[in-house]
């Protein structure tokens, strides 16, 4: 029997097949939660949807993806698309001094994005799951709304790291459970 694969009775299946129902923790910057967490299912061995909740700057984060695995082995390459809302801060106001020490109030707003990532997951036939993404994230709409003050640029451009568009970097550990013998004999 191959290690990929999970012996199910006669039938020696993908470990996705057998493990379909997960649940990890998730760090990232412009991640699906920030720092939280994600529930993963899996369609296929080669689809998988992930739901996240969690706080990150821009507020709480509620999230949802679909990821295509390349492999039916337990480590894959992936790609994948989300979207992403983020309740940012209305009404709280929050004093920044800019280089030059003049005071700017900002206001961070909700605020929506298109995620997308390319990256690794790894499954061990027992449960324990791990992932790794890269790629970006697109604001759909502003978030930084600039109360008092005139910001300079690059006060600005540290708004924009940290409130806006931006690199993807996100990990994720956790336990995939089995599916205690529903499996139909379809892949």
């Amino acid at each position: 029997m191959s290690q990929n694969q999970v012996n199910f009775g006669e039938m020696n299946l993908p470990v996705r097949m057998t493990r379909n129902i997960g649940v990890s923790g998730t760090w990232g910057w412009n991640g699906l939660t920030g720092l939280g967490a994600t529930l993963q299912y899996y369609i296929s061995p080669h689809f998988g949807l992930d739901a996240g909740l969690g706080l990150a700057l821009s507020g709480y984060k509620f999230s949802g993806r679909v990821r295509y695995l390349f492999l039916e082995k337990n480590f894959s390459p992936l790609i994948g698309v989300g979207y992403i809302y983020s309740t940012g801060f209305p009404g709280q106001l929050t004093d920044f001094e800019d280089e030059d020490g003049r005071t700017v109030t900002v206001e961070i707003l909700p605020s929506s994005f298109i995620q997308i990532v390319g990256g690794i997951e790894f499954v061990v036939n027992g449960g324990f799951f791990m992932m790794a993404n890269l790629g970006y994230a697109i604001q759909i709409n502003d978030n930084v709304n600039y109360i008092a003050g005139s910001p300079s640029a690059n006060f600005d451009r540290a708004m924009q790291i940290i409130y806006r568009n931006g690199i993807v970097f996100e990990i994720s550990i956790g336990y995939i459970f089995g599916n205690k013998g529903k499996f139909k004999g379809k892949l």
